[in-house]
């Protein structure tokens, strides 16, 4: 199951963070690493982007980052 698979206002256990190099370090930096949990606070339109909090972050992503971060429930 990834990120994108989740409902507004699920929240889950990160498995895996499937992005390298600088994208995956910014995404570390922001908390987007294994074992974090993540939750979906709403979708845009269409739902090609969602916003997610991890603890006290905010953060928008488009649909192809959240297909590639698998959570557990």
């Amino acid at each position: 199951m990834t990120v994108f698979d989740l409902k507004k206002g699920d929240a889950a256990r990160i498995t895996s963070v499937n992005a390298v190099g600088s994208e995956g370090a910014r995404l570390a930096a922001l908390g987007l690493i294994e074992g974090a949990v993540i939750r979906v606070i709403a979708f845009s339109l269409f739902k090609s982007a969602q916003l997610v909090a991890l603890g006290p972050v905010r953060l928008s992503m488009r649909a192809t980052l959240a297909k590639r971060i698998e959570v557990k429930l």
